[in-house]
């Protein structure tokens, strides 16, 4: 994986004249995942299109099942977890069964070390994830899994009219990268937020024009408002450049709060779409008929909902193609209300409390993410730290309640987040346990007054 990393690096930098014709080749046809992208491309056709009740049902039993037997059998935390809850996945014969499987949390696999909840195939790669939550969890990714991503990612993007070679304009934050630069992986330009507002909007109208014809936006709702509210009082002419070419914009990571979206929506001038994802790729739900109703892939990971004793419903996924860390019955936080089942699947939710962006104030009056702050922090930090919340009781301060992997200091947490750059003085608490929602959500922002 050394040398798809170092690849992966290499085309990030690649010059946009080079990164555009790149962004032509079809995704069918890509080294490395083309064949699993046909693959997904045709079985989301057919579920969707021609399988009957009984095939829809049956396809999820095969796939979960499989997956099932695989860490039953070589995954020493399923092996043991099944057995300490008595579950033997020779029970599984129909789909109705598949309610038998244990349902594992997040919390509960963190308590295993990686390798007792992995296996050793090839290609595998290890990836983080936490920012949005503030919760990280270390996993391994299946290579098998980027085209089947891709393959429903696109049929997303394309509601709105999406082709692969279409220039995307996107949000990061890199203290150590230009105010605006371009990704060539990604076919995108890339606003360094990490800057002023007013230093990226001069910025964008200092690119070339045939580097600012951006056919869509993607990224953090709260970050993509902030900024073309900012463009549509103090530099108009940024909103006039995007107009010219934008067709809408696809809202990620965040739960789009109705604000963020109708900002966007006015400013530009098109249309939005959301949907609701996790790095970890075992649910994934656009919007199709409706702003806020998702409507999960049921091709692409197997997506249901539990119900605790006081009444709430969580949203639960089965990656289909993860045999590195298999996440079988994987509990996420979001609470979610079931709209509509069809045959015993679910078919449309809504979220009732999902992760929607939140800010900082800084001592200038500058507004920024929380969001973004996180997924600034490197691996190393995430290493030392469980779970980090914030709270802002007055504007340019900030507390940060860390609840920690091991003993530490509130001198080396500032020192391993390393936010000295920022006009805000930042405070570090250290907590045993993160403070939750009624519903066991992990919120990134809290209030302890």
């Amino acid at each position: 994986m050394e040398l798809v990393s170092c690849l992966k690096k290499t085309l990030t930098k690649t010059p946009f004249s080079i990164g555009a014709g790149l962004a032509k080749i079809p995704y069918s046809i890509r080294p490395g995942f083309g064949k699993d992208y046909r693959r997904a491309q045709a079985t989301r056709r057919w579920f969707e299109e021609e399988a009957s009740p009984e095939e829809k049902r049956d396809f999820i039993f095969q796939r979960v099942r499989r997956v099932a037997e695989i860490a039953a059998r070589e995954v020493p935390f399923y092996r043991d977890f099944y057995a300490e809850n008595g579950f033997d996945v020779a029970e599984l014969r129909s789909f109705e069964d598949l309610g038998k499987i244990p349902i594992v949390t997040k919390a509960l696999l963190q308590e295993y070390e990686l390798e007792k909840r992995s296996r050793k195939i090839a290609g595998r790669s290890a990836t983080f994830t936490g920012g949005s939550s503030g919760e990280p969890f270390l996993f391994y990714s299946d290579k098998r899994q980027i085209g089947n991503e891709w393959a429903h990612m696109h049929w997303i993007w394309g509601r709105l009219g999406f082709g692969q070679a279409d220039l995307k304009l996107s949000v990061a934050l890199e203290p150590e990268a230009p105010p605006i630069f371009y990704n060539g992986l990604r076919h995108e330009v890339v606003l360094n937020i990490y800057f002023s507002r007013e230093i990226l909007s001069a910025a964008f109208l200092n690119l070339p024009k045939r580097v600012r014809k951006i056919k869509y936006l993607r990224g953090y709702p709260s970050a993509f408002s902030e900024f073309l509210s900012f463009c549509e009082t103090e530099n108009p002419a940024v909103l006039d450049a995007l107009r010219e070419n934008l067709r809408g914009t696809f809202l990620a990571s965040e739960f789009p709060s109705p604000i963020f979206r109708e900002t966007i929506e006015r400013t530009t001038g098109k249309p939005t779409i959301s949907w609701y994802g996790h790095a970890e790729r075992a649910i994934l739900a656009p919007e199709r008929r409706r702003a806020g109703l998702y409507e999960p892939f049921q091709s692409y990971g197997f997506c249901e909902t539990v119900r605790d004793a006081d009444g709430f419903e969580s949203l639960v996924g089965t990656a289909y193609w993860n045999f590195a860390s298999p996440l079988i019955r994987y509990r996420v936080d979001d609470g979610v209300k079931v709209i509509e089942k069809e045959d015993g699947i679910l078919k449309s939710f809504e979220i009732l409390e999902g992760r929607i962006g939140d800010f900082l104030v800084d001592k200038n009056g500058e507004k920024f993410s929380i969001t973004h702050l996180n997924l600034s922090c490197r691996r190393e930090t995430w290493e030392l730290v469980r779970c980090v919340q914030v709270e802002q009781r007055s504007p340019g301060a900030a507390i940060f309640w860390v609840t920690p992997r091991r003993e530490t200091t509130s001198e080396e947490l500032e020192k391993a987040f390393d936010f000295q750059n920022l006009a805000l003085d930042c405070e570090f608490r250290v907590v045993e346990k993160p403070f939750r929602t009624k519903i066991g959500k992990t919120p990134l922002k809290i209030s302890t007054q």
